[in-house]
């Protein structure tokens, strides 16, 4: 290899690292958005979680009425 085809070969590699890079940004900035439908659902799960959570930490007297309450729904 001479040196004219080791310089052709490293400006290849850089532009196709660059190239790569781009497009990896780019994909990882598309996959963050979240579309309405998934931020209805964690928001779901949000209000699901704040129940258990109340539900854990409520003394025992209290437990059995959640329960109750969350069976009638």
């Amino acid at each position: 290899m001479n040196p004219f085809e080791f310089v052709i070969l490293i400006l290849v590699l850089s532009f196709s690292y660059s190239l790569l890079a781009q497009y990896l940004k780019r994909r990882s900035k598309q996959s963050a958005r979240l579309s309405p439908e998934v931020v209805a659902r964690l928001e779901a799960m949000e209000e699901r979680l704040v129940v258990l959570e109340r539900i854990v930490t409520d003394r025992r007297e209290h437990l059995r009425s959640e329960f109750e309450s969350l069976g009638s729904r």
